[in-house]
């Protein structure tokens, strides 16, 4: 075919349409060739994204509140006061034992902090009064003891089975036989009564 030919056609129509008749098929192709190109480009890049190693992700690290290690005083809503007695019944000339226990009835340790002037021992007959320290105490010399949940402080004292005087003395006066109740004060917590029974 004769170059000449090819670079100027000649027919009746101007050169430009022959030209254009040329061009048209190859910009369909390379159009084709590149919509082609950006589809694959697209859903490569399309499955990497799907593919990908998930970054890292911040995850909650539980924390505990630092504490100072020391527990603080125990509350009266924390305690438990509990009367009792070494016996049930006592025979003439046997004295009962008398018991306070105060127990740490919270979920935390706490430092029980008492003397003497805070417990208070009464022995009640019905409605009479027949032996107590209140009032007797005056020491006030504390004692701190630790309780962990659970534990708990006793203290124990002979009753000699006199009558209270005037003025925290001790009468000349036996209490007669019968039945009593214990009582106990501590902390500002009041024992349920301890009942137990004097036979001579």
């Amino acid at each position: 075919m004769d170059r000449r030919a090819l670079l100027h056609p000649v027919g009746p129509l101007p050169e430009r349409v022959y030209w254009t008749r040329r061009l048209a098929p190859l910009a369909v192709v390379l159009l084709l060739v590149l919509v082609i190109a950006i589809a694959c480009s697209g859903g490569s890049g399309s499955a990497d994204r799907g593919s990908a190693a998930p970054g890292p992700t911040a995850s909650a690290t539980p924390t505990s509140t630092p504490t100072s290690g020391r527990p603080g005083r125990c509350a009266a809503g924390q305690l438990a006061v509990i009367a009792s007695t070494d016996a049930t019944t006592y025979r003439a000339g046997v004295l009962p034992v008398l018991r306070l226990t105060i127990r740490n009835t919270g979920s935390s340790r706490c430092v029980l902090v008492e003397s003497p002037s805070t417990r208070v021992w009464t022995i009640m007959s019905g409605a009479d009064r027949v032996w107590t320290t209140a009032g007797c105490n005056a020491s006030h010399a504390a004692a701190r003891t630790t309780l962990a949940p659970g534990k708990s402080s006793s203290h124990e004292l002979s009753w000699n089975r006199h009558r209270s005087g005037r003025n925290c003395t001790t009468s000349t006066t036996l209490a007669a036989p019968g039945t009593y109740q214990l009582l106990i004060a501590a902390n500002g917590v009041t024992s349920t009564p301890a009942v137990f029974h004097l036979t001579g």
